[in-house]
């Protein structure tokens, strides 16, 4: 898939979701149908004496996906670490945990088939199985067609950068690694402005 061409996804869709209906069948549904049938993504079953706010909201693969993501979308380089560093996928999921919008949760498990889906028929292989040009091309995708929000994975997609950015930049990598950020300190003389000559307007 090559990252130069830009890919109506309205357009395109329409053929990854029949190509892959063909291959899983009753599975790939649209969201109220798949609701209704029950095929839809589960939540994990809490284990024995976890509370509801304890209990996972992603399955471990769905969690490997997020972790993938948001590392796509803020990778670690040589001045900081990335996203998988900052533990962005626990911060999205304890927000998905706690929320009592249940349109945001549906809109993740959904979410997170789509973009798999996406990346079997772009690049031929699962989004965590994809090497970092093939993620990347996958996103753009969604990049490019950022203002299809009647589309649940570009739904998905702006709901995922969003928390990924408030996930990354309130953890210790985001804020003191990447921004630097010193912390509150006593100033014992306030220097002001050092410009003895201010310009006239």
């Amino acid at each position: 898939m090559s990252t130069d061409e830009s890919i109506n996804l309205k357009q395109d869709r329409r053929q990854w979701l029949k190509t892959s209906a063909t291959v899983l069948g009753a599975s790939l549904l649209p969201l109220p149908a798949a609701a209704q049938t029950g095929t839809a993504p589960a939540a994990p079953q809490a284990k024995p004496g976890e509370t509801k706010s304890t209990a996972r909201f992603f399955t471990p693969a769905q969690h490997t996906l997020v972790e993938e993501l948001s590392e796509t979308i803020i990778p670690a380089d040589s001045h900081s670490g990335g996203a998988k560093a900052a533990k962005v996928a626990d911060y999205i999921e304890q927000v998905l945990r706690e929320t009592t919008d249940d349109n945001q949760k549906t809109l993740w498990r959904e979410g997170l088939r789509l973009i798999d889906l996406m990346s079997q028929h772009y690049n031929g292989k699962s989004f965590v199985d994809s090497s970092s040009e093939e993620r990347i091309a996958v996103l753009t995708v969604l990049s490019d067609n950022d203002h299809m929000t009647d589309l649940p994975e570009v739904r998905f997609f702006r709901d995922l950068k969003g928390l990924t950015v408030r996930g990354y930049y309130t953890s210790r990598i985001g804020i003191h690694d990447e921004l630097e950020y010193k912390g509150n300190r006593m100033l014992t003389e306030f220097v002001g402005c050092d410009d003895p000559t201010p310009k006239s307007r």
